[in-house]
């Protein structure tokens, strides 16, 4: 395998898994949007209705509750803006009954329990309550449910340790009814356990009973915003993290404490350092190194006047300078490829030369 295709290949893999992801778990058309009371689909409701209807119930679906405080009203997702809701709970205390399927609903403050999972698997619930309207319901099927915390005046059911599935509540003059979600009301779970029963004792306990079904909003529609749909654990999740990684970078980060003074190094004068250099070289008796310096230092500030490059060799340095001045190219010559000092004389002789020779093509405009 080429190493082109050896780098591309995960990407395909990638590819082909979010394609057979979108063609496995994707909505057929035809299906309608989660919860529609007009969707056949697994996740619709449109099954709910027809119950209803053939129990006798006066069906419908709309955006407001029935004429009247003697019907029921279904919402299904709570998407309700502050007026409208308010309107909704003022139907519900001149009489009317509520089901809010909607866990995350605003229309009461309820704390949460846990959910109807017992590890990974959904447990059916028993009712374990005395509410006469459900006397004929003994257990619901509620994947992924949440339990709430009944608060004091209400009456719970379908509870699983503190928690209740099922929070019945007096509003006024009617009822308030939370469920902790949809999924015992769509298509895919109506048949199961005693849901369908369920269904018709809150919702249509009677012929008759004028029952509407709060169309839920369209995909992309409704009040709430993306935070809004994150569930209150993976928020709390997050700020953890937030404060996990402000701790992490308080500890590795560099401390001020109070400012400690620090020896600073030793700061020698130019003419000084020259001195103390000059000093261990002659004590070294370095006189070819000291010599060395001298044309090195020479024959870089010949080249740069000269306009040559500063690795240019001493020939050709000597030769420019010669042409560029008159100088005798062989005086440049010696000062610039000298023969090692025999003695302290003979370097400073040397020096004398470098001086000379600089000073005079330097000066030459």
């Amino acid at each position: 395998m080429s190493g082109r295709l050896r780098r591309v290949l995960p990407w395909l893999l990638v590819a082909a898994g979010l394609v057979a992801a979108a063609l496995i778990g994707g909505r057929q058309p035809g299906e309608g949007a989660p919860l529609d009371p007009d969707s056949p689909g697994p996740l619709g409701t449109k099954a709910l209705v027809e119950v209803l209807r053939e129990l006798g119930a006066d069906v419908s679906v709309g955006q407001a509750p029935p004429p009247g405080t003697d019907g029921t009203a279904l919402l299904l997702v709570d998407a309700l803006e502050t007026p409208d809701r308010e309107v909704l709970l003022g139907w519900v205390r001149q009489g009317g009954t509520l089901v809010v399927a909607d866990p995350s609903s605003s229309v009461s403050d309820l704390d949460t329990a846990g959910t109807a999972t017992f590890g990974l698997v959904d447990v059916q619930l028993q009712r374990r309550c005395d509410l006469p309207a459900l006397r004929d319901v003994g257990r619901v099927s509620a994947p992924g449910g949440v339990l709430f915390e009944p608060p004091p005046g209400s009456q719970g059911c379908f509870s699983r340790g503190e928690g209740s599935w099922l929070v019945a509540q007096p509003l006024g003059g009617g009822t308030l009814v939370r469920l902790g979600g949809a999924s015992a009301l769509v298509n895919r779970e109506l048949g199961k356990a005693d849901n369908a029963v369920l269904a018709a004792s809150l919702l249509a306990p009677s012929a008759g009973t004028r029952v509407v079904v709060l169309r839920p909003p369209p995909p992309g529609g409704g009040a709430r915003g993306l935070t809004d749909l994150i569930a209150p654990r993976v928020k709390l999740f997050g700020w953890q993290l937030v404060v996990a990684f402000v701790v992490l970078a308080m500890w590795r980060a560099r401390r001020l404490g109070r400012p400690v003074r620090e020896p600073q190094p030793v700061q020698l004068e130019g003419s000084e350092l020259v001195v103390a250099v000059g000093n261990l070289l002659q004590r070294a008796r370095g006189r070819g190194q000291a010599a060395g310096l001298l044309t090195d230092d020479l024959r870089r500030v010949l080249a740069e006047r000269l306009g040559l490059p500063a690795s240019a060799p001493p020939d050709l340095v000597a030769e420019s300078a010669a042409a560029r001045t008159g100088i005798p190219v062989e005086r440049v010559r010696a000062a610039l490829s000298p023969a090692t000092p025999r003695d302290e004389a003979e370097l400073v002789a040397l020096a004398h030369t470098v001086d000379a020779v600089r000073r005079e093509v330097t000066s030459v405009r």
